[in-house]
């Protein structure tokens, strides 16, 4: 009897072992990020313990372009990013389902600054000054759209754009002259106005804010690390309260010093940007992002709001 007691202690001895071997850790949650004032809070959550916190292991990882992070969602090297409408829709057409979870920036037009600038030089003066006159964007990007909105809006007929990808590049030619006007992001756009630069248009100072930034994940990442993306969105809401809440402070200024790409020579004057937890974009911006991509032959068929926003995770942190 002791003896075969001993063989089922023993069983059991190998079986619990063996499970315990086996059992696999969570992979992290891993989220492509670009060095930019929409990135903040992901930083700051890190910063703050937050994902420790709410018991989830988050790994951020940096890039250079939005090429190289776009390329690494495709081929499954991150689980999420954050990006804009027009490419969230682009990747889906190109085969990757994605889906946005929250706005980043931009929930409030006083979030997230574009501007339209003139060149110093420049004799416009106006939004109608720019018929027929190239403005420089990135094509077929959120930029391209917002210029689109911005001189359509203001009843200029023949919108023409020049193509410069790099925001570096554009920002430069736009103040040696080479082109004649451009659209630009903080920090880059305020720098450029102090380098004397003509602001035409501010979209903080619009109704509605055109250049939104949203969080995104794949299908995948949803369907089977769903549990730690709710963790995860949690802790990164909680990171904007704390934002917003301590704008001034040391470790948050530190922050936006390290991760947000501001020139020194704006640093002081440059104000902690707020955000807006647990936001989605309206349904009206989404629309006329999708008519948009269609004009420009983008997109055949525009995306459905359920087909591109998961509200899941800002649902139930607003609850």
């Amino acid at each position: 009897m002791k003896r075969i007691s001993a063989a089922i202690l023993a069983v059991l001895t190998i079986a619990l072992c063996l499970c315990g071997c086996g059992a696999k850790k969570d992979e992290p949650l891993r989220i492509g990020l670009l060095s930019i004032d929409d990135s903040l809070p992901f930083f700051m959550a890190q910063e703050l313990g937050l994902y420790e916190k709410h018991g989830v292991e988050v790994e951020l990882i940096p890039f250079g372009s939005a090429a190289d992070k776009e390329s690494a969602l495709e081929a499954g090297r991150i689980d999420g990013d954050m990006t804009d409408l027009v490419v969230t829709a682009l990747l889906k057409k190109g085969g990757t389902d994605v889906k946005i979870v929250s706005v980043a920036l931009g929930a409030e037009s006083r979030e997230g600054r574009f501007a339209l600038l003139a060149a110093p030089d420049s004799e416009i003066e106006s939004l109608r000054d720019l018929s027929g006159v190239p403005v420089a964007v990135g094509d077929n990007t959120i930029v391209h759209y917002l210029n689109d909105r911005i001189l359509s809006d203001a009843g200029v007929e023949d919108i023409k754009t020049q193509n410069i990808p790099s925001l570096s590049l554009r920002y430069e030619a736009l103040l040696n002259g080479s082109v004649a006007a451009a659209v630009l992001p903080d920090p880059l756009a305020s720098l450029a106005a102090m380098s004397g630069a003509k602001v035409l248009f501010d979209d903080t100072e619009s109704a509605e804010n055109l250049s939104q930034s949203v969080v995104i994940f794949t299908a995948d990442a949803l369907e089977k690390k769903g549990e730690q993306i709710e963790k995860a969105m949690a802790a990164y809401f909680e990171a904007m309260e704390y934002i917003n809440a301590n704008p001034d402070a040391h470790n948050v200024r530190g922050a936006v010093e390290r991760f947000s790409s501001v020139p020194e020579s704006i640093f002081d004057v440059y104000e902690t940007p707020s955000f807006t937890p647990a936001a989605l974009p309206a349904e009206d911006t989404l629309s006329s992002t999708m008519d948009w991509m269609m004009e420009q032959g983008l997109l055949q068929q525009g995306y459905t709001y359920a087909e591109m926003v998961d509200d899941t995770f800002c649902r139930r942190w607003s609850k």
